[in-house]
C-alpha cells in the first residue's frame, strides 16, 4: 500500500475514557489530503467521541494525534492545524441568523471575506434565500445545512463531521456528500461519522466502531 503523505492527519492508539467507561479503544487513523473517508457503527458505539478527540476538544486517555508530525493536544493547537470540526447536534446558536452562524467562526478568524464565504457556502447547501432568517425559524434539516455550510467555509485542512446527513431527505443527503468529496477533491481529508450505509458507500474507506472498538472494513485505495 502506498505510504501516506507527510501532511497527514495521524491517531495513533488513541483511547477516550469518561470515568471508568472506555468510549474508544486504541484506535490508529491516518487522514490523508485528498481522502474522504466513514466512520461507521450503531449509536454509542465511539464514532462522536472519536471525531471529538480527533478535533482536540475530548482530551486523549492514551496514544497521540499529530499533523505533519508536530503533536496536537487540545483545541487550540488543532486549530491552529486547520482542523475543522462539524459537530453533531450543529452547535449553533439559535438568537442568529443563518449567515451570522456560519460567517462567526469567520469573523473571529479577522477575514476580509468572511461575508462572502459565508454567503458561498449557504449557496452550496441551497440556503442562499434563507440566509438572513434566524435559525430558530429554520427546521432540523435546514439547521443541519447550516452546520455543514459552516464548516465548509472555514476551508480547513481536516474536516470532521459528525452525522452531518442525518436529519437530511435523499436530494439533500446527496448534496451535503457531494460537497464533502469537493472538499477532499480541493485537498482536504475528510472523515464522516454515519450511521447512514449509502453515505458510508460514496467514501473512500470505512472505519466501523463496536462498542469502541475499530476494525476497518473497506479501503478502496489502490495499490
Amino acid at each position: 500500500m502506498t505510504a501516506a503523505p507527510a501532511e497527514a492527519l495521524r491517531a495513533t492508539g488513541i483511547e477516550v475514557r469518561y470515568g471508568d467507561q472506555v468510549a474508544v479503544w486504541a484506535t490508529d487513523l491516518v487522514l490523508e489530503p485528498g481522502r474522504l473517508v466513514a466512520v461507521t457503527g450503531p449509536s454509542g458505539a465511539g464514532k462522536s467521541s472519536l471525531l471529538g478527540a480527533l478535533s482536540g476538544l475530548v482530551p486523549l486517555a492514551a496514544g497521540t494525534l499529530s499533523v505533519a508530525g508536530q503533536p496536537v493536544s487540545g483545541r487550540d493547537q488543532a486549530v491552529r492545524r486547520r482542523i475543522v470540526l462539524i459537530p453533531q447536534g450543529n452547535a449553533l446558536l439559535r438568537m442568529l441568523s443563518a449567515i451570522e452562524n456560519v460567517a462567526m467562526p469567520l469573523i473571529a478568524a479577522r477575514l476580509a471575506d468572511a461575508r462572502a464565504r459565508a454567503e458561498a457556502a449557504l449557496l452550496a447547501v441551497g440556503l442562499d434565500e434563507a440566509a438572513d432568517q434566524l435559525l430558530e425559524e429554520l427546521s432540523g434539516g435546514q439547521q443541519q445545512r447550516v452546520a455543514v455550510a459552516r464548516g465548509l467555509a472555514e476551508q480547513g485542512s481536516y474536516l470532521l463531521a459528525d452525522e452531518p446527513t442525518s436529519e437530511l431527505d435523499a436530494a439533500n443527503r446527496g448534496r451535503v456528500m457531494g460537497l464533502l468529496r469537493a472538499e477532499a477533491r480541493r485537498g482536504a481529508g475528510v472523515l464522516v461519522a454515519t450511521h447512514d450505509p449509502e453515505a458510508a458507500a460514496m467514501c473512500d474507506a470505512e472505519l466501523r466502531l463496536d462498542e469502541g472498538r475499530s476494525n476497518w472494513v473497506r479501503d478502496d485505495r489502490a495499490g
